[in-house]
């Protein structure tokens, strides 16, 4: 009786115990799974750069989400996640306009994703005034006395000479107002200030204001451009500071002003061609001149070198340039060429050292450097020139004692070239006048003898019987008058040596 009594109890007492379990098992909650993607909203006042967005605690932040763009102040962005990482927090990575950096952490697990970047504590603005002559390229503000100068507030901008920049900052208290500044500027110059307090002081210039401003033009006179300007305080010799022109260059024939903000007036210049040879002008009064000329040496006349073309080929092009330059400029022969057997008179300025380059109508090149061409004032292109000690051409051969006796025949007519040149106006305009003058001499008289030559028209011309006798009769300088006023001058051309000089 007793047993059948227990039993009846524990059948009983089963589904009772067996409830609970069942009850716990329908609100255990489900694992949680991801979202698919996440917003991120830019609640600053500021542009926001890049933005990175991976699971927390990962070393690689992956790809920047903006890719090439930029996301404004009060804007958002919806950022897809990547699932196959089953966590739930994330974190995303904000770099901002001026350099600063900021984290939030998010759960990718709960509701609709977000991560929001706001500005903190009161906004201000702080302007930063550069009346220096050199442009501010970096700007640090760091806590009084430390060693860390934080990062540049400057971001990728820079202040040029005479601008201004608005620095926004945000915060309260002595942490947030107060700081040690630097500047560096693109002379790699710096000015520091300590304890600068930015809640009270709105402004903040570097450099001085009431220093007045010399600015004068700069004129590249030169064949080649102007890369590069310096310009330094009278006698102050060290390093020259910082590029005047920055990415600049001031083409041939053209100018750049200068601005330089000093008390001073006397300015030490250096200019630096796109061959790299260097010009400098020692104690240039800025406050006196009206300008600034590179390019011209009135006290050093151009080097004179005649090139004999001694090859079966013609030489369509030739290039005379510094030594250990990086550039062969400008063709001297411009639209001559010079044929076999024929001579051109090339000007170099630059000193006496040059390389020279030929180029024929083969398109065939022949190069040799560091040619001494204050020595070397005549140089005979003929086969193996390169690389020949000799670059005049070779000697006449000697004549044993019984030819002696026997006076050499006359050299022919024709070893003093007296061909011409066919000129064809391609202007326009009809040439109204031509001027053909001996090398460096003033303009001498109308060649056409007040006719004209129309446009299209070709004509032969042939050396003037006024030019000098010998060699030099073949070289002169040609300047072309048209219609319409405009005038062409073509210097040191070779007037007997055939082919066709095109006037346009």
């Amino acid at each position: 009786m007793l047993r059948v009594v227990l039993a009846s109890l524990v059948a009983l007492a089963a589904p009772a115990a067996a409830q609970p379990a069942g009850e716990d098992a329908a609100q255990r909650p489900a694992p949680r799974a991801p979202a698919r993607e996440a917003t991120v909203a830019n609640d600053t006042g500021r542009v926001l750069r890049e933005l990175f967005v991976h699971p927390a605690g990962a070393e690689d932040r992956g790809p920047d989400r903006l890719g090439n763009g930029v996301l404004p102040p009060r804007a958002s962005l919806r950022v897809p996640l990547d699932r196959r990482p089953a966590t739930c927090a994330w974190q995303a990575v904000a770099v901002f306009e001026d350099g600063e950096e900021e984290r939030r952490r998010f759960d990718a697990c709960r509701g609709a994703p977000r991560a929001a970047f706001a500005d903190t504590g009161p906004a201000r603005e702080v302007e930063v005034q550069n009346d220096t002559d050199v442009a501010l390229r970096e700007l640090y503000l760091s806590p009084p006395g430390s060693r860390e100068r934080g990062r540049d507030r400057l971001g990728s901008e820079t202040v040029e000479a005479g601008g201004s920049h608005v620095l926004r900052l945000r915060g309260a208290g002595q942490a947030a107002c107060v700081f040690d500044v630097r500047a560096v500027f693109a002379d790699d110059t710096e000015q520091a200030r300590e304890r600068v307090d930015l809640c009270r002081a709105r402004r903040m210039a570097f450099g001085d204001a009431t220093a007045p401003v010399r600015e004068v033009p700069v004129v590249n006179r030169g064949r080649a451009g102007i890369r590069e300007l310096y310009a330094r305080p009278a006698g102050g010799g060290g390093g020259w500071g910082a590029d005047r022109l920055g990415a600049a260059t001031i083409a041939p024939r053209d100018d750049f002003r200068l601005r330089v903000r000093s008390r001073d007036c006397r300015f030490d210049l250096r200019a630096v061609s796109a061959s790299n040879r260097e010009e400098v002008k020692d104690g240039v009064d800025l406050c006196a001149v009206q300008g600034v000329v590179f390019g011209e040496r009135p006290d050093e006349a151009p080097r004179r070198v005649v090139l004999l073309n001694d090859h079966r080929r013609t030489v369509r092009q030739a290039f005379l340039a510094p030594t250990k330059g990086s550039d062969w400029g400008e063709d001297v022969l411009g639209a001559a060429v010079i044929i076999p057997g024929a001579r051109y008179e090339a000007a170099f300025e630059g000193g006496c050292h040059a390389d020279l380059r030929v180029v024929f109508d083969t398109e065939a090149a022949e190069e040799r450097r560091a040619i001494d061409i204050c020595a070397e004032t005549l140089i005979a292109l003929r086969p193996g020139w390169t690389l020949d000690e000799r670059l005049a051409p070779p000697p006449a051969p000697q004549r044993d004692e019984e030819d002696a006796a026997t006076p050499a025949p006359k050299a022919p007519a024709a070893a003093l070239p007296s061909g011409g040149v066919r000129l064809r106006n391609a202007a326009a305009a009809p040439l109204v006048a031509l001027h053909a003058d001996p090398i460096g001499a003033p303009r001498g008289p109308d060649r056409l003898d007040h006719a004209e030559l129309p446009a299209g028209e070709s004509m032969e011309f042939a050396p003037p019987e006024d030019l000098p006798p010998g060699p030099a009769r073949c070289l002169a300088d040609l300047t072309a008058v048209f219609g319409d006023g405009r005038e062409l001058r073509l210097p040191a051309r070779d007037i007997c040596a055939g082919g066709e000089v095109v006037l346009e």
